[in-house]
């Protein structure tokens, strides 16, 4: 019984921790992505309308990883891709090239410090939450510890 009640802060903390610490910030470059970076570009309508044949109608933000970067353009493994709407779509392993001149804005994932100090305090409170849990299983099992007496 007790590894139930042990399992059950393992498991959320597991499956908060799989929301991640990182936030995608605006960059203050053009072009601020180096290779291997995750960025979440932001297309204007021509850039829209460049990936139309190879993403989709509508794109308006791509999310995924920096394979190359050039002086005018970033080529992306693509992860997913949200429309104007703000649909999401998982990608299937696209690339695509997106040109300076298609874009609105390039984000950086970088790690959030105030998502990471969040983390770090749910983990304190779901540590404290078992061990209060474990506290009063143990101690209320059967009060003073002395066997009860037999009953006539």
């Amino acid at each position: 019984m007790a590894g139930r009640f042990g399992a059950a802060p393992v498991l959320s903390l597991t499956a908060w921790s799989l929301l991640g610490c990182y936030a995608y910030q605006p960059s203050s470059e053009v072009l601020p992505a180096a290779p291997s970076a995750n960025v979440r570009v932001t297309l204007n309508p021509a850039g829209s309308a460049f990936v139309r044949q190879s993403l989709g109608n509508d794109v308006r933000d791509i999310e995924g990883v920096v394979l190359r970067r050039t002086a005018d353009s970033l080529v992306l493994a693509v992860e997913r891709t949200y429309t104007s709407a703000n649909e999401r779509y998982q990608s299937s392993g696209d690339t695509v090239t997106v040109a300076v001149s298609g874009t609105e804005r390039v984000d950086v994932r970088k790690i959030s410090r105030s998502r990471s100090l969040l983390f770090g305090l749910g983990i304190v409170a779901a540590v404290a939450l078992a061990l209060v849990g474990i506290a009063s299983s143990v101690g209320g099992a059967s009060g003073d510890g002395l066997p009860s007496p037999i009953q006539p």
